[in-house]
């Protein structure tokens, strides 16, 4: 009996469930042979007991390192996949800069040489846009900025965020007589159609777009 409390303890501390179940066993053991002289049967059973739960100790360590190996496989997997979603982020902003300034000019009469990443203070803080330009309206000859942003899916959200961003940025330009803002995606949401027209931002995809008024310095 000594040596099945140590098995019990041993084996709660590496599985409590297991060790339970060893508890409840012993006990109704203890309790079917109370007042029976001859442990014999019990020893005979508690050691029998011993062997399978040995085996299920095993068995439950080689499902733990499985597990293990599993969730670093997964781990990988994730990363190989934002690894590919950066790839195809900038394969889609490759497709914007391409097409944006055809459209601009064809849609909107503005020329912009190009569109490129850039970086700006604001507040202190960095402010990253994916599409930048300066360009000029080629009925007016007047100023044009472009900001831009880039994502594959489009929802009302991400016009509402790009929005805001692109407004704080504008508030650090000096006379910014009139700006442009596009958001470039594969996908539109139709919650994004409604804000984009609401906010005046210009969706284009290489489907389709929802085209908006370019704004003025006194909107802001």
């Amino acid at each position: 009996m000594y040596y099945g409390v140590l098995l019990f303890i041993s084996i709660f501390n590496v599985n409590p469930q297991c060790g339970v179940l060893l508890g409840c066993t012993l006990f109704s053991l203890l309790r079917a042979n109370r007042g029976n002289g001859d442990l014999s049967d019990l020893r005979k059973k508690v050691e029998e007991l011993s062997v399978e739960l040995k085996d299920v100790k095993k068995i439950t360590s080689d499902l733990s390192e499985k597990i293990d190996k599993l969730a670093n496989s997964l781990n990988d997997l994730s990363r190989e996949v934002g690894k590919l979603g950066e790839v195809v982020g900038f394969m889609i902003e490759d497709v914007a800069r391409t097409m944006l300034p055809l459209w601009l000019g064809r849609y909107m009469g503005v020329k912009v040489d190009s569109l490129n990443r850039a970086f700006f203070e604001v507040d202190g803080k960095t402010v990253e846009v994916d599409l930048y330009g300066e360009g000029f309206d080629e009925k007016g000859l007047s100023k044009v900025i472009v900001i831009g942003e880039v994502k594959s899916r489009i929802h009302g959200v991400d016009v509402k965020s790009f929005h805001e961003k692109a407004l704080r940025l504008l508030k650090e330009f000096k006379n910014p007589s009139t700006y442009i803002l596009v958001l470039f995606g594969l996908y539109t949401h139709p919650t994004a159609e409604a804000e984009a027209l609401r906010r005046g931002v210009i969706i284009v995809t290489p489907y389709n777009s929802i085209q908006g008024a370019a704004k003025t310095n006194n909107t802001l």
